[in-house]
């Protein structure tokens, strides 16, 4: 089945611009390109020149579940993340965590061991440069110009996909650091993989933007999956329309109660895997502008939890007469909110996760993620047996990575204790340690995704 992605493709634009410095911190982004994105403009109700003044989303890892993107892109390249525990090209899983040579995001659509996503279809392609493409005075401007691109591949040239690929994207983004997740991919079908998967996202802490989908129907009646998943980390996006972004796209699904947001996605300018530009709709081009204000949140206030980003989303939302649940995304306010409010979380008990843990031949790895009251915690106490091995410190809401050099463990039992300043412990987790697999694994007996009316090339 084909991927159902939102793509009416008019002709690639002519590229344009020269090179030159970045803009500052801050600044209105000169790129040459921008005056044909609608969405950037000030008359919108979405307002991200305003937001820019508050965030540009620096350094904050958005992994987009789609079907690659062209890493060499001049818009895209100087944002694309580098998994620094991986050495290219040597053939080995570096900071084995089960994947060869990740460096830059992982291939789900191939056996092979190596893992380079590049995108042979181009919808990847236009979704990354919606979410990060660089304020570099060339081309297009992304939402969160100074973001990091996770690639995760899901779906090759043909479009191809399942909802297993989706489910172990998802899972591979929030277990390698990405906060926020954007997958404009859905189908019919609820596989319980994929609830699975969006559930541990949550635990790792990360927001998951999904697009609604463009068959122009209820998503209340009829579901569309991911979207449709009613979960504390997940928002579904419908798409509006140019010029001022008040009205719904025709194409897009809608859903008082199962779609939350609508957000710019009609005759959208981003990226092409041509080293381009095209114009694309749906609203697999308005999830990524929610994805990108979400990196612009998190580059204002990294403490804030997925759930508690979610809401302050949803609550900023300019009230719209469309039919969605909580109204039209507004960048401004969404910003701002989380500059000034007290996040819910802060006064919840803390709750420690282990994430991840796999054991290869010679060293353990695994992610210590931590929700609520995180500033009580001074530092994380590992054990494995009756042997304290190693003292992390904590770093808010940011999971922590661990690496500790020892053999035997895969199978066993090991614990994580959360410590407050004077050694008590106030959460605690526990898991069992996986061994690092060999090969990829098998994401062949998903549910096909099957094309909703509306969309294609």
């Amino acid at each position: 089945m084909r991927l159902p992605v939102a793509c009416a493709l008019v002709p690639a634009l002519a590229l344009a611009g020269v090179c030159a410095a970045g803009a500052p911190a801050g600044a209105a982004p000169g790129d040459a390109l921008i005056g044909e994105q609608w969405a950037a403009s000030s008359r919108t109700v979405v307002n991200l020149p305003a937001a820019w003044r508050l965030s540009q989303g620096a350094g904050v890892v958005v992994a987009v579940v789609d079907t690659g993107a062209n890493l060499r892109h001049r818009d895209l390249a100087p944002n694309i993340w580098t998994n620094f525990g991986e050495r290219p090209g040597n053939g080995r899983d570096d900071d084995a965590n089960g994947y060869v040579d990740d460096v830059h995001g992982i291939d789900l659509t191939s056996g092979r061991t190596s893992n380079r996503p590049d995108d042979a279809q181009g919808h990847g392609t236009h979704v990354a440069g919606i979410i990060a493409g660089a304020a570099n005075r060339r081309g297009i401007v992304g939402v969160a110009y100074r973001a990091k691109l996770m690639i995760v591949k899901v779906a090759g040239g043909d479009g191809r996909t399942n909802t297993a690929k989706v489910a172990e994207g998802i899972r591979y983004a929030a277990a390698n650091g990405a906060r926020v997740i954007n997958v404009s991919i859905g189908g019919r079908g609820l596989d319980p993989a994929l609830a699975d998967a969006v559930e541990a996202a949550g635990q790792a802490n990360a927001l998951v933007v999904a697009a609604a989908g463009n068959n122009g129907s209820n998503n209340d009646a009829a579901p569309i999956y991911p979207a449709s998943l009613a979960a504390p980390n997940l928002v579904s996006v419908a798409a509006t329309a140019p010029d001022d972004g008040r009205r719904l796209s025709p194409v897009s699904n809608y859903g008082r109660r199962t779609v939350a947001l609508a957000a710019p996605g009609e005759g959208v300018l981003s990226t092409s895997r041509t080293g381009g530009y095209e114009v694309r709709t749906g609203t697999s081009m308005a999830a990524p502008h929610v994805s990108g204000v979400a990196a612009l949140m998190l580059g204002a206030r990294r403490d804030i939890s997925a759930a508690d980003l979610r809401a302050q989303i949803l609550q900023t939302a300019a009230r719209a007469p469309v039919a969605v649940s909580a109204g039209y995304l507004d960048a401004e306010a969404a910003v701002r909110s989380v500059t000034t409010a007290t996040a819910y979380h802060l006064g919840q008990r803390p709750v420690v996760r282990i994430l991840d843990p796999a054991a290869g031949p010679r060293d353990l790895t695994f992610r210590i993620a931590v929700t609520g009251a995180t500033a009580a915690i001074r530092r994380h106490r590992v054990r494995l047996g009756r042997r304290s091995v190693v003292v992390a410190a904590a770093r808010g809401s940011e999971p922590v990575a661990v690496r500790i050099r020892v053999r035997g463990m895969a199978g066993r039992r090991m614990r994580v204790d959360a410590l407050d300043r004077r050694g008590r412990v106030i959460a605690r987790a526990r898991a069992r340690i996986r061994r690092v697999a060999r090969d990829k694994p098998d994401t062949s007996r998903g549910t096909p995704i099957v094309p909703l009316a509306g969309e294609g090339r």
